[in-house]
């Protein structure tokens, strides 16, 4: 099961520039957070995916519980074995960047 990770955590690995995959998994990418990968949680099954598969992957939906928990679930299926969910997803990321 994958773990959460909050908003300032993944502030602070983008920060000093860790290496991390930010992946958004709602539907609508629209107001992504800036960097992420938008991928459907829809179409996450559909395909093998080419990141690193030992890197930190982040995960996120709109409200932080069960689209991202369901894609942090595939992605482990598929083999990735850092993979944590944001806490609050994007709603949490806008509150804390005064943008929600």
């Amino acid at each position: 099961m994958a773990e959460p990770i909050t908003v300032e955590e993944l502030d602070r690995l983008l920060r000093d520039k860790v290496p991390v995959t930010v992946v958004d998994v709602r539907l609508d990418a629209t107001g992504a957070i800036p960097g992420a990968e938008h991928v459907p949680v829809t179409d996450l099954e559909e395909r093998e995916w080419p990141w690193d598969r030992e890197r930190l992957l982040v995960v996120y939906c709109q409200h932080g519980r069960g689209a991202s928990a369901y894609a942090a679930e595939v992605l482990e299926q598929q083999g990735f074995r850092a993979v944590r969910t944001l806490v609050g997803g994007l709603d949490a990321w806008r509150q804390a960047h005064g943008a929600g």
